[in-house]
């Protein structure tokens, strides 16, 4: 499965890739994340365990639950 990106907003500072960075490991059908604050880029590989829609979807959820928007 290819590695999912994505465009948070909102982030700041280290402390704010590291809340991102919790939450999307936290769900299942992740393998590994890497987030930059300055940026806003953020690569999700995942583990093939979970439907890419389904993860994609839970993406969404993950961000806005720790306080932060994914913009594409």
């Amino acid at each position: 499965m290819n590695t999912i990106e994505i465009t948070v907003s909102g982030m700041t500072c280290d402390g704010c890739a590291g809340k991102v960075r919790t939450a999307i490991g936290a769900l299942d059908g992740v393998s590994t994340v890497e987030v930059d604050h300055a940026s806003g880029l953020t690569r999700v590989a995942p583990d093939g365990t979970v439907p890419a829609d389904d993860l994609e979807f839970a993406l969404d959820e993950a961000v806005e639950g720790a306080g932060y928007r994914v913009v594409s």
